[in-house]
């Protein structure tokens, strides 16, 4: 059993293996790739950018996707680029029952009940998200009711976006300021 992995090494494991030439049928239930216990990096260069880790993981080597069943992500914070990302304590915390993700789109969908906490002390609980890892942008259509350290909100929607730190919150919004614990 697995019990660490770099992510960048099974993506450069998954290129050599590349798709298969030839007729795959689009019914094809058994992933190509197994793996439990994963721990999970990200590089950008020689920049870590995202580490986390997930109790299984399941890799579609014909479409180039993954699946991750409790998961969790870390982002580092703005100053926190240079050291692998600690949640919380530097950054931004992703949990979720469920990620699907694909290589080719670089977008990434968490289900199931999704939690984000921030360094600073706000929690958000979204049903669903998705992440474009491109524009470094989390989006909820389904509602988010978020807590902080003196204040309580709940939206419609939500944009994140990681680049700025900066939540946008639009349809009915109802925000209580002071005293929520």
């Amino acid at each position: 059993m697995l019990r660490r992995l770099a992510l960048s090494s099974l993506l450069a494991l998954l290129a050599a293996c590349g798709p298969r030439s030839g007729s795959q049928g689009a019914s094809e239930a058994q992933p190509q790739v197994v793996l439990h216990g994963v721990q999970l990096q990200s590089f950008e260069g020689d920049q870590l950018v995202l580490a986390g880790q997930a109790e299984r993981l399941t890799y579609q080597r014909s479409q180039g996707e993954a699946t991750a069943t409790s998961a969790l992500l870390r982002l580092p914070g703005r100053r926190d680029t240079q050291r692998a990302p600690s949640g919380p304590r530097g950054g931004m915390e992703i949990r979720a029952p469920r990620m699907e993700g694909s290589f080719a789109s670089r977008q990434l969908e968490a289900s199931g009940g999704v939690t984000i906490r921030t360094a600073e002390g706000m929690v958000a609980r979204t049903p669903r998200a998705t992440y474009d890892t491109a524009a470094q942008i989390a989006r909820g259509r389904e509602g988010v009711a978020v807590r902080g350290p003196d204040y309580a909100l709940r939206a419609d929607s939500f944009d994140l976006s990681f680049v700025d730190e900066t939540f946008t919150f639009e349809g009915s919004t109802q925000t209580v300021v002071g005293g929520a614990q």
